[in-house]
């Protein structure tokens, strides 16, 4: 399912989506090509079988591909009416800078866009925020910061 078929460019000039990249919107889809684009960018190493249940969990999952290469992702966890949360925002590098992560999390926001969802929140990484305000998300204002609670 491809909401979007047309892509705005950095530059915000807008254009069809080249020929060669294809928008998916499943779950379904390689948890090694995950894990491999996840590593492209020096993430930890997940394991395929669990990468596979948190896509299968996921509320909205959107991958860009270029050929059988994944180039782009990102998913969201949610509740379907009270609350989202945006996780694994990729590019990969080679194709960063061309739009491709706007592109991404504007097909993920119009797929959690048609639930009743009042709020959408994500962790941002140091650097990031300036990425993600242009989607209209912000620091909390009361100053509330999300917490962490590992099991070893």
């Amino acid at each position: 399912m491809v909401l979007s078929s047309i892509w705005k460019r950095p530059d915000g000039s807008r254009e069809p989506l080249p020929p060669n990249l294809v928008i998916v919107h499943r779950k379904d889809i390689s948890p090694e090509a995950v894990q491999e684009i996840c590593a492209s960018v020096g993430w930890s190493k997940r394991e395929p079988e669990l990468i596979g249940k948190a896509l299968q969990n996921s509320l909205a999952v959107v991958s860009i591909w270029d050929g059988e290469l994944l180039i782009a992702f990102a998913r969201a966890t949610g509740d379907k009416v009270f609350n989202a949360t945006v996780w694994d925002v990729v590019v990969r590098p080679s194709y960063q800078r061309r739009g491709l992560g706007l592109l991404v999390m504007n097909e993920l926001l119009k797929e959690l866009d048609t639930y009743p969802i009042p709020l959408v929140t994500l962790y941002a990484d140091p650097g990031t925020d300036g990425f993600y305000k242009r989607f209209g998300f912000s620091c909390d204002p009361s100053g509330v910061r999300g917490m962490f609670r590992e099991r070893f």
